[in-house]
Order: C-alpha cells, then sequence, then structure tokens
C-alpha cells in the first residue's frame, strides 16, 4: 500500500498575507484569491534569507493549466511569486512578478 504521510492539502492550511504582502498584492496586480494557486503550484526554493519562493515557471504553468484550463487571466500569472516564511509556511512575506 502506498501512502503520502506528509501530504498537507493547500486547502487545509491557514494563509495569510502580512501587511506588506497585501500592499504589494494590490501595486502588483496579483488577485489575492490567485495566491494559493501560486503556492499550490509554484516550484518552491529558498531565496536564502529565511522564506520559502513559490514560483510559477514555464511548467508549473503548465501543469496548472491541465489541472484548471487555460485562460487569458491564468496567463497573467505567470512568473509570479510568493515568498513565505520559513518558520511557519503559513504567512505570506510578499508577492511578485519575475521579469528575465
Amino acid at each position: 500500500m502506498i501512502s503520502n504521510a506528509n501530504y498537507d492539502s493547500m486547502s487545509r492550511r491557514k494563509i495569510e498575507l502580512s501587511r506588506h504582502a497585501y500592499k504589494r498584492a494590490q501595486q502588483r496586480a496579483i488577485p489575492q484569491e490567485c495566491v494559493p494557486l501560486i503556492l499550490a503550484y509554484g516550484e518552491r526554493t529558498h531565496d536564502g534569507q529565511g522564506g520559502i519562493r513559490y514560483l510559477l515557471t514555464e511548467k508549473a504553468m503548465a501543469s496548472l493549466g491541465r489541472a484548471i484550463g487555460h485562460s487569458q487571466r491564468l496567463e497573467t500569472l505567470a512568473g509570479c511569486y510568493a515568498v513565505v516564511s520559513a518558520e511557519d509556511e503559513e504567512t505570506i512575506i510578499t508577492v511578485g512578478h519575475r521579469y528575465n
């Protein structure tokens, strides 16, 4: 029997935007309801400053598109990231767009 004992459903996690993240989401036109998608599908890396970055890369966007379908609104999330605290992984520190 195969089990995933470490599975942590994103729908069960309480995700909270810090005041800074809330302000940046507004300034950068990233809808707050899309932040859980970034956390669920984004590629996870440590940012080297005590946070964990979730980035919607091309691969992550393809996976997200297969899961919920492709749309123009979804395409605006390409390159978006969210940084969460490495201590609790429930507090979103900031959100933004990665530009190449």
